[in-house]
């Protein structure tokens, strides 16, 4: 039975907040697109790949879905989005209220609660503003890589979309009065934005949220997530046997399709701690694909080296700044390189959500069942319903301390995997 529909514009997404619900015990599917086989999951979390798309078609997809799978009033929804913003944020959350109240019309129309922050990796959000560890989102790396420069002030980006909005400050979110201010709130906003601190905040609006005599669309990021299943009483309606990791059967690959200083950082610790081996593919060699004269030496030494049993990590080279517009075609010219060994390796790791969507679309994966989480924000999963069980590790390229690839190697090349991630 489908309990709690979690839409995320993105895979490392998807994943890393379909672990909250699996922590609780609850059994949860993570699916690339729309596939029927998550129907068999008490939690489905749709990548529905929306970020790179023109507003346009990512809310009619947003739509869609939310169409086909939330006929069920009593079923629990969660609007995904990135703790930095990125993304189609505004639109998308409106796009999913308007299919909501398409297909439950009534005099009490949905309201979503938007907490984007996730303390534990240091986002935060102030006074309707999102930090970075502490620093103006738009002051921060991860927002000028993406070519942006304005203040991204949350109400003003509602109203962009057309929604209206209620701002509920810190102060209020630690007060005695916030169940009756968000009663209130929701009689003439579309959407009640939350400020948080610390996962106390966001405990706090978990459980006021659920006193509102209206439906509930949950947005926010991962930080948000983990409250919910206590918050909400889910708990799993069967006990079934606990989902486990195959044994390593080769070695590991490590794709790294993020541009950000933090991968490489995570790249750097992981060579220089273990014997993985290093392919760097310049930018324009994986711009210009199979055509470019040096690609087949890439790919060569790709190769030898997983037919050694040698583990690998495989991105591009920081020679030269990436445009947005062409970061797509890096991910999937990283897909294709890696095609001819995806039947040979043991076990995957990709930083960087749209890398990981391309890579195992382009090998026929579908969909992940989730199994736990290494570290915060880095999920641990297996593929669903594929030729074979493939552990594979999920995670933002901007995720994670230095030593986040060598702790997912260590953790898959260790015995006590089911433990340590659980």
């Amino acid at each position: 039975m489908l309990r709690m529909l979690i839409l995320a514009d993105d895979l490392s997404g998807a994943a890393d907040c379909g672990v909250a619900f699996r922590h609780a015990g609850l059994h949860t599917i993570v699916a690339l697109g729309d596939i029927a086989g998550g129907a068999r999951s008490e939690v489905l979390s749709i990548d529905a790949d929306t970020r790179a798309l023109a507003e346009e078609s990512a809310t009619e997809k947003v739509g869609s879905l939310v169409r086909k799978y939330a006929r069920d009033r009593d079923l629990l929804l969660f609007k995904k989005i990135d703790s930095t913003l990125r993304g189609h944020v505004a639109a998308e959350i409106a796009a999913m209220l308007d299919a909501y109240r398409s297909l439950h019309p009534g005099s009490d129309p949905p309201v979503a609660v938007l907490a984007p922050a996730f303390p534990s990796i240091g986002r935060t959000t102030i006074n309707g503003f999102q930090l970075v560890h502490g620093t103006p989102l738009h002051e921060d790396e991860i927002w000028q890589l993406q070519g942006l420069s304005h203040q991204p002030y949350l109400p003003d980006m509602l109203q962009k979309a057309g929604l209206t909005s209620a701002l509920l400050p810190l102060e209020l979110i630690r007060s005695a009065g916030l169940v009756g201010a968000m009663s209130l709130s929701a009689n003439h906003a579309d959407v009640l934005v939350c400020d948080a601190e610390t996962e106390t905040d966001l405990e706090a609006i978990a459980r006021a949220s659920m006193k509102l005599s209206r439906k509930t669309i949950w947005v926010g990021s991962a930080g948000l997530a983990y409250h919910l299943p206590q918050a909400a009483l889910l708990g799993p309606l069967t006990i079934a046997k606990e989902d486990e990791l195959p044994p390593l059967a080769g070695p590991l690959l490590f794709v790294i399709g993020s541009l950000s200083r933090r991968s490489y950082e995570q790249i750097q610790v992981l060579t220089s701690s273990s014997a993985t081996h290093r392919i760097s593919v310049p930018p324009d060699i994986l711009l210009a694909g199979p055509q470019s004269a040096h690609w087949q030496d890439y790919e060569r030494n790709l190769a030898e080296a997983i037919a050694m049993n040698r583990d690998v990590v495989l991105g591009p080279g920081s020679e030269l700044q990436v445009e947005m517009p062409h970061r797509p075609r890096l991910s999937a010219s990283l897909a294709r390189m890696t095609s001819s060994v995806s039947g040979r390796i043991g076990g995957l790791i990709a930083a960087g959500g749209e890398t990981a969507r391309v890579l195992l679309q382009s090998w026929g994966v579908t969909g992940l069942r989730l199994i736990g989480e290494l570290e915060k924000g880095v999920p641990v999963s297996t593929t669903e319903d594929w030729s074979r069980q493939l552990p594979v590790i999920t995670k933002a390229g901007d995720f994670g301390r230095p030593e986040t690839l060598l702790h997912c190697a260590q953790f898959l090349h260790s015995p006590q995997t089911k433990e340590a991630c659980l």
